[in-house]
């Protein structure tokens, strides 16, 4: 009987069998990982959205009740200086009564005596794109008393107390006809950081006078202001073509001079740059001027490639791109401009 010889099956894989493997397993996760990022930022994008939807719904809440529009912040003409924001008054309607209920305990005694709060379960405070810390380090508070209007430079250094925000409401932007910019300027700051313009908010006038404080940003004609109690008839642009609240990349620079984070709870310091920036936004510069290396900065942008969300004064949000023109702009962060945008 003839006997056959059968060939032994190769045990394992081949070096080269295993080579391939690992390149196609290489290529599937390159695919796969810039896939999974952008669903990530997908989401994360859409929760930002959510939370300036949330902003728009509570401060119509607040008008509904008051007939008008919360401050942008507060101060007395004479007295303790308050600073109290829109931020603060918007808390009731965004879920937050125990923290507004805290902090309206100290509204006659400034903001200098902010307690503590547990703001971090308040997700709409902040974009979750925008990585930065919960509280903001080192703020400088003013706690000389406002005497005829007239604000003194903040000296308290409050440490990691207040609660970090990511949204600004919008002051506008000062007009040439007072000192500040024109309508059609490139609005491209001289210098490349910080990313301010001379008539960015903090940086106008150094005299008081009645119609010159920089403590005073009516002028800039935005939602938000010193003192403001907007009302609807008064946005003569249209509620669907006016800027509300924005939203702001945080600075990588850190310290009591920096100029861009943001507090939820108002202005420290009405008489700096850096203070009035904490709650409110101007469009002096263009939309995400600097962000890419995260500079400072009186404007608006966000951690979103192309642009940033904003709440129009209607309640709807839109997402600006960063190549509108910078006319237009800042036309729709007026409310009296008299130049109508439909659809923009």
């Amino acid at each position: 009987m003839t006997s056959r010889l059968y060939a032994r099956p190769p045990r394992g894989m081949t070096l080269v069998q295993l080579l391939v493997i690992l390149v196609i397993l290489a290529v599937l996760i390159g695919l796969l990982l810039p896939a999974i990022q952008q669903a990530r930022e997908a989401a994360r994008r859409t929760q930002c959205k959510n939370n300036l939807k949330h902003f728009g719904l509570a401060l119509h809440n607040y008008y509904d009740t008051f007939k008008r529009f919360p401050p942008g912040y507060v101060i007395n003409p004479n007295g303790v200086y308050l600073g109290w924001s829109w931020g603060v008054f918007a808390l009731p309607y965004i879920d937050a009564n125990p923290i507004y209920n805290r902090v309206a305990m100290t509204f006659d005694d400034g903001l200098q005596q902010h307690p503590r709060s547990e703001v971090y379960g308040v997700s709409y405070l902040r974009c979750p794109t925008n990585s930065s810390s919960q509280t903001v380090s080192d703020v400088l508070v003013v706690t000389s008393p406002v005497a005829d209007g007239i604000v003194t430079p903040a000296t308290l250094h409050v440490q990691n107390v207040f609660g970090r925000s990511h949204y600004f409401g919008v002051a506008g932007y000062l007009q040439a006809e007072v000192g500040g910019i024109a309508p059609d300027a490139s609005g491209e700051p001289t210098s490349l950081e910080p990313h301010l313009n001379a008539g960015s908010l903090g940086n106008h006038g150094t005299t008081f006078d009645p119609t010159q404080r920089y403590c005073d940003s009516k002028n800039f004609r935005g939602m938000f202001g010193q003192n403001t109690s907007t009302k609807q008839y008064r946005i003569i642009d249209g509620l669907a073509a006016t800027l509300m609240v924005g939203e702001r990349n945080t600075p990588v620079a850190d310290g009591p001079g920096s100029v861009g984070h943001g507090i939820w709870v108002g202005v420290p310091d009405c008489s700096s740059a850096a203070g009035l920036s904490m709650a409110l936004g101007d469009t002096a510069v263009r939309l995400n001027a600097g962000a890419k290396t995260r500079a400072q900065t009186t404007g608006f942008g966000s951690a979103h490639t192309g642009g940033a969300h904003f709440t129009l004064a209607d309640g709807s949000v839109r997402f600006l791109s960063d190549a509108i023109d910078i006319q237009l702009y800042r036309d729709l962060s007026t409310i009296d401009d008299g130049r109508k945008y439909e659809g923009f």
